[in-house]
């Protein structure tokens, strides 16, 4: 085999490596679907309830740090104007990102669906993240 074969099939296995890692399942928090959507349900009762400390519950101590009672007030609010209240929750699909474990979550409120986002270090057990996103989220936001 030629020198010039032998570099064009390291680089096609190569290729095929990094594909093939690519194409695997994402990697989950240390938590299971049920503890997952568990734990995005309380935070989203807690948010219906007004409980903040209900829901900073799982956060971590960055989220904690950066997500005062003032801006859980607001995010309170502008959910309740918008969205309603909180009615179900349906299954969470699962992506990696940098590190992270990003689930989402398509909830129904009562005015309409919501799709929350709640994310995890890989491995993880805290919230690292949350994010709400809906048609009437966005047009209030503009």
């Amino acid at each position: 085999m030629s020198t010039k074969q032998s570099v064009s099939l390291v680089g096609l296995l190569l290729v095929v490596a990094l594909l093939a890692t690519g194409c695997g399942p994402a990697s989950p928090a240390a938590l299971t679907d049920v503890e997952v959507l568990e734990v995005a349900r309380n935070v989203l009762a807690a948010i219906d309830a007004g409980d903040y400390p209900a829901f900073t519950r799982d956060f971590s101590a960055e989220m904690l740090a950066a997500f005062t009672e003032s801006q859980f007030t607001e995010l309170g609010d502008l959910l309740h104007s918008t969205s309603g209240n909180f009615v179900a929750s349906g299954e969470a699909s699962l992506s990696n990102k940098q590190g992270y474990a990003i689930y989402r979550i398509i909830c129904a409120y009562e005015l309409e669906d919501v799709v929350v986002t709640i994310v995890f270090k890989i491995d993880g057990t805290q919230v690292e993240g949350l994010f709400f996103d809906s048609p009437n989220l966005r047009a209030a936001s503009e």
